[in-house]
């Protein structure tokens, strides 16, 4: 009797023992016993449904999701699109929809430049677009913006003035600007224009200056303009940048390899799923303008259509071709686009694309004739989710070392450029935030970061401007 008093009394605590485990899991025990039984053999069909079922009609948080089904089937989809073996595969919600279509439409309402923010907060023209109004009026690379509509940009929000600029398409507006030191005055009507292509002439030194800046839905129709603006000045030679240009529509990429060669010349090839390859050839609509050089610029967020016009130019016109900067990204797939009727849209591969030898740059890229490595502070890099951390001196933080790397480039001294922030550094910092008007801690507040960035941001825009190593060595290229 007493032993198997014992007993009872252990399976007693044993059972207890397991409740509590099982409470403390947050799990319900009867639960998971009566339906792990019947779900063995269930198909993945069987358990989407199930859990489907389990999310909307049992879970306790389902009271607090506004729209509950169609945010579990949004998840599902996305889920479903989340491929390890195809990052370029997506599903767009409807604001991600939007923006992917909006970056390949590559048109705006504006003054149609590129531009950054000087000291005084007005707007230095970086690029001038082709056939915009800012081109149509004169406005060259380097002109300086200072009034807007009758708004000084020294004493107005950016943003006020280009909501100011957009708000008056179709209508005449005053834009006064420096150009050498001295004050112009022009009228500007702000329309729609493709922000995709920049061309300049220097005549002077027998050559052009093409920058694609994505293959848009108008790329082709533009770069055609440009070629044409080549061939009308008798220029035959070209430096086509295509830094940053991580593509868009391969059918753009067609269009404008159309205008550097020859009728009936392969661009790439597309391989099918089942193996299956296919050539596309130029495009008839568009002139072919022989060049005797075209240099070509390039860096690792050259992607996609980009790397499908390297490959058109480099096996078609070999000795013709150079390729200067670092090796480009990588991408050698082909995607579609489906969209659905309430917005939203999926994005596919359905095919590798071949250089017109047959060759895959897929994930490998384009090795440049020439390396050139840009101007080290384009390459510091910074994690954007701890820039509201405070970085302390004599610790270390993952952030540190875009701080001293800044503060170097800067002009201030610092011992070091790796994750622990110096005290060393900290006194460089402490100077920095003397000459800025902020408050001298030697620590970086996100006030700090905030203005440390935009101080090495402007230093770097100010002299890439006026020279950056990738394009002076391509400018020496292109000339000798």
């Amino acid at each position: 009797m007493k032993k198997a008093a014992r007993k009872e009394y252990t399976l007693t605590i044993v059972i207890v023992v397991l409740c509590l485990l099982f409470f403390g899991l947050g799990v319900s025990v009867p639960l998971i016993f009566d339906r792990s039984s019947k779900q063995e053999n269930t198909s993945e069909k069987e358990k989407f449904d199930a859990i489907y079922s389990l999310l909307t009609n049992e879970w306790y948080f389902s009271k607090d999701v506004e729209d509950l089904d169609q945010k579990l089937m949004e998840k599902a989809i996305e889920g479903m699109t989340d491929l390890e073996e195809d990052p370029h595969t997506q599903y767009f919600d409807l604001e991600s929809a939007k923006a992917f279509s909006d970056t390949l439409e590559g048109s705006n309402v504006g003054l149609g430049i590129s531009y950054f923010l000087n000291d005084q907060d007005q707007f230095v023209i970086r690029d001038v677009f082709l056939n915009s109004p800012a081109e149509q009026a004169g406005l060259k690379k380097g002109d300086i913006i200072t009034d807007v509509d009758g708004l000084s940009c020294a004493e107005s929000d950016s943003q006020k003035i280009l909501k100011r600029i957009q708000s008056k398409e179709g209508k005449s507006i005053e834009i006064v600007y420096l150009r050498d030191g001295q004050s112009n005055t022009v009228k500007i009507t702000p329309t729609e224009y493709d922000q995709t292509v920049v061309c300049m002439l220097h005549e002077d030194q027998g050559y052009g200056e093409i920058i694609l800046t994505s293959f848009s839905e108008h790329s082709g129709e533009d770069f055609s303009k440009a070629m044409a603006r080549l061939q009308k000045a008798g220029i035959k030679k070209v430096v086509l940048d295509l830094r940053g240009n991580t593509g868009g529509y391969l059918s753009a990429a067609v269009d404008i390899a159309s205008s550097l060669l020859p009728g009936g010349s392969v661009i790439f090839q597309e391989e099918q799923k089942d193996g299956a390859t296919t050539s596309q050839s130029t495009n008839d609509d568009y002139g072919y303008v022989p060049m005797d050089q075209i240099v070509i610029l390039q860096n690792d967020t050259t992607a996609s259509a980009s790397e499908a016009l390297i490959g058109a130019l480099w096996d078609n016109l070999t000795d013709k071709v150079v390729t200067i900067g670092t090796t480009s990204y990588g991408k050698g797939t082909e995607q579609t686009t489906v969209p659905f009727s309430d917005g939203t849209s999926i994005k596919y591969t359905i095919a590798k694309w071949l250089t017109p030898n047959g060759d895959s740059i897929h994930e490998k890229g384009f090795t440049p004739d020439i390396e050139v490595q840009p101007e080290d502070v384009s390459k510091i890099s910074y994690t954007t989710s701890l820039e509201e951390e405070t970085i302390t001196k004599d610790t270390v933080h993952a952030n540190a070392s875009a701080l001293q790397q800044f503060l170097k480039y800067l002009g201030y001294s610092v011992d070091r450029t790796d994750e622990y922030f110096s005290p060393l550094s900290s006194e460089a910092l402490k100077q920095f935030q003397s000459d800025n008007g902020l408050s001298p801690t030697g620590d970086c507040d996100p006030d700090t970061w905030q203005a440390l960035k935009q101080k090495a941001l402007l230093k770097y825009n100010e002299e890439t401007l006026v020279s950056d190593v990738q394009r002076d060595r391509a400018i020496q290229e292109i000339t000798k």
